[in-house]
């Protein structure tokens, strides 16, 4: 789940999730401008969304994604590329604490 810190980030956002989908894996994207960060990010972690993917002007700037898990733990600010990449290696190694060894 890729959320964007404010409406003006969406475009970010959405390029962040075309990006994980056409790499082959599962992506969505919040943009309702109803809910709060917190909100979209409670809301993913309760739809047991794996990784919330966060997205600010920092992140859009450096083109990358602050990586959280869906225990609320953070792994930090990221590369697109190399989350994609460490998407692949999970994938490929199957483990069973991947939130864990992210």
């Amino acid at each position: 789940m890729v959320i964007p810190v404010n409406p003006k980030l969406n475009e970010y956002a959405i390029q962040v999730k075309q990006d994980i989908y056409d790499a082959g894996f599962c992506c969505e994207v919040d943009v309702d401008a109803g809910d709060t960060m917190n909100k979209k990010i409670r809301n993913a972690q309760l739809a047991q969304f794996n990784f919330i993917l966060v997205v600010g002007e920092k992140e859009s700037t450096n083109k990358t994604v602050n990586v959280r898990t869906r225990d609320n733990i953070v792994h930090g600010e990221r590369a697109v590329v190399d989350v994609i990449k460490r998407f692949d290696f999970l994938k490929q190694e199957k483990l069973l604490k991947s939130e864990e060894d992210f």
